[in-house]
């Protein structure tokens, strides 16, 4: 596969704004309700063995699939791309980034950081929460809170990556 030009994406809001810069958590501190169960469900899947995505049932997640997202992993060269994004995300960020690799999505420098978070999930197997600040065009300022979990395939590396998103508006006038 060819590289994506990685272009600016009109989409992304990136002026007069701090740079996006996640906050990494390997001990998943989790705040949000939401994420939480989310958590919980994938540590149930992977008690007897580590889950793959055959294991992941839209059923059995409920209402909360409205914040999941799905990644495919490509490992040589390590790459990225959305498989799913649930409703409520795209409802919050204004767009749906479905099938599109994270070269398509995300601009220089931007790119680089959203790597540096998901690269630790990819290479480690080890599930990531992280926090932080992002602003969409026409959409203000969104704290959220992510938590991303490896999926295998059947050669035992990390094949997907399973999680959600919870944003939470913030108040940009004080």
């Amino acid at each position: 596969m060819p590289p994506a030009s990685r272009q600016p994406v009109p989409d992304i809001d990136l002026r007069d704004a701090p740079r996006y810069r996640p906050l990494p958590d390997p001990s998943v501190s989790l705040t949000s309700p939401i994420l939480k169960r989310l958590y919980a469900y994938w540590r149930a899947k992977a008690a007897m063995r580590p889950p793959t995505r055959a294991d992941i049932d839209p059923l059995e997640i409920g209402p909360d699939i409205r914040h999941v997202v799905l990644l495919d992993v490509a490992l040589d060269p390590l790459r990225f791309r959305w498989r799913l994004l649930g409703g409520e995300l795209v409802d919050s960020i204004g767009r749906n980034v479905s099938g599109k690799s994270f070269e398509e999505v995300y601009p220089h420098p931007l790119y680089a950081d959203v790597m540096r978070v998901f690269s630790r999930v990819a290479l480690t197997g080890l599930p990531v929460r992280h926090v932080g600040t992002a602003r969409f065009a026409n959409r203000g300022h969104l704290r959220y809170e992510s938590l991303h979990l490896p999926l295998f395939g059947d050669n035992g590396e990390v094949a997907m990556m399973f999680g959600g998103l919870h944003f939470q508006q913030l108040d940009t006038a004080s």
